[in-house]
């Protein structure tokens, strides 16, 4: 039991999503100075961040055939909006810092009171988090072998993405060769990007959820310590018991305390995020199901199949978010119920005005709000996909 609970570190759950963001030149790892991972950043995220939705933006300007406008249209809201997140992180490094002081203060608290449902509920949560990286990992995989394959597969030239470089690429095969060369690249590190900046959200709202259900577990076992002891004793004893008790209460309070902050902090780096997602997500689900309708009547399989994929990972990732939030607003309320359930009948009166007091804080269930307005909650995503498709209706009755 020792060995496990010195092995907690919650943090971990999002240990994949700062080694991506140490790579791609937003947290400078141990080890490498200042001025050359400045410098690493600053190349990287010019030739990248920078000029890869500049060459699609600059393309789409060009475009006047309407099926390719769909792709490109598509293909460049998702890539800004991906970029607008990955800055967004960056913008937010020092709220995630101190996300990582705080948990390694809750995991203390956690290791201190040793009951293994709190710390197997805590390494549920970070198994799940974890896990979420590595099926948007998998879909991003997918995605950007399928977008070689097309190319390979192509009896003419084409880029791997529409884009404009100023280059005469049809005609040049070096053009061609070290144009597709640099998308490859540009695609890898935004692949890379987009998988952390998509699924940091429902990590963080996983650890939310943990510390939530450890701290319920840990309420309602207040005040039946005593019971289960079978212990018996004098007014002394029982005395000394229900003040060891009221101690135990002030501590959970504070543990409280702690996750109400943590669940600040939390809205603060998503709220941006979230909120650039669903906006992205409503445009890009229509132009991509029309880009869909044209493909289907030039019988081009390979862009159908490409655009079932993007449609279903933009949808994917709107649900992952409104999911976990909902999953952490279901917890909260559990959390509130603790508070009830916990054996305050039999203890002091300061006791039960403590009780009443962190009642009437608790009565709120919690919750995330994308752009500080929009719940994430499954009731968001379902107003979602109805706005899509009543969208997409008109779109159709105007083709």
């Amino acid at each position: 039991m020792v060995a496990n609970q010195e092995g907690l570190d919650t943090h971990s759950a999002v240990s994949y999503h700062w080694r991506v963001w140490e790579l791609t030149g937003l947290m400078r790892p141990p080890g490498i100075g200042h001025l050359a991972y400045r410098v690493y950043s600053v190349v990287l995220n010019s030739v990248v961040t920078v000029l890869f939705p500049l060459s699609l933006l600059a393309r789409l300007l060009f475009t006047t055939n309407m099926a390719a406008m769909c792709e490109n249209l598509s293909i460049t809201i998702t890539d800004i909006v991906a970029n607008l997140k990955f800055v967004n992180v960056y913008l937010v490094r020092s709220q995630l810092h101190e996300i990582r002081v705080l948990l390694r203060r809750m995991d203390g608290r956690t290791r201190s009171v040793g009951h293994p449902a709190e710390l197997s509920a805590l390494r549920r949560e970070v198994d799940i988090a974890q896990g979420t990286f590595r099926t948007f990992a998998r879909i991003f995989v997918f995605g950007t072998i399928l977008s070689c394959v097309r190319v390979v597969i192509r009896p003419d030239r084409e880029l791997i993405f529409p884009a404009w470089f100023g280059l005469d690429w049809q005609h040049s095969t070096r053009n061609y060769v070290l144009i597709n060369l640099y998308q490859l690249f540009g695609l890898i590190v935004q692949a890379v990007q987009n998988c952390a900046s998509d699924s940091y959200p429902p990590a963080y709202l996983c650890l939310l959820t943990g510390h939530m259900r450890a701290l319920e577990l840990r309420v309602r076992r207040i005040g039946y310590r005593m019971e289960e002891d079978g212990s018996s004793g004098g007014d002394l004893d029982y005395d000394a018991w229900r003040e060891e008790v009221y101690e135990e209460l002030v501590e959970c309070i504070r543990d409280l305390m702690r996750v109400h902050r943590l669940r600040e902090i939390i809205q603060r780096i998503l709220s941006v995020a979230c909120m650039a997602q669903f906006v992205c997500s409503a445009a890009v689900q229509c132009t991509v199901a029309m880009h869909f309708l044209y493909m289907a009547d030039d019988h081009d399989l390979t862009a159908m199949i490409i655009s079932i994929v993007f449609f279903t990972s933009i949808t994917l990732e709107v649900f992952v978010i409104c999911f976990f939030g909902d999953r952490m607003r279901t917890q909260s309320e559990a959390l509130c119920d603790a508070f009830y359930a916990c054996n305050w009948v039999e203890q002091l009166p300061k006791f039960k005005r403590a009780l009443l007091f962190t009642l009437a804080r608790t009565q709120r269930p919690s919750l995330i709000f994308a752009g500080n307005y929009i719940a994430l909650s499954l009731e968001t995503f379902e107003q979602i996909m109805r706005f899509t498709y009543s969208t997409f209706t008109l779109l159709l009755r105007a083709r």
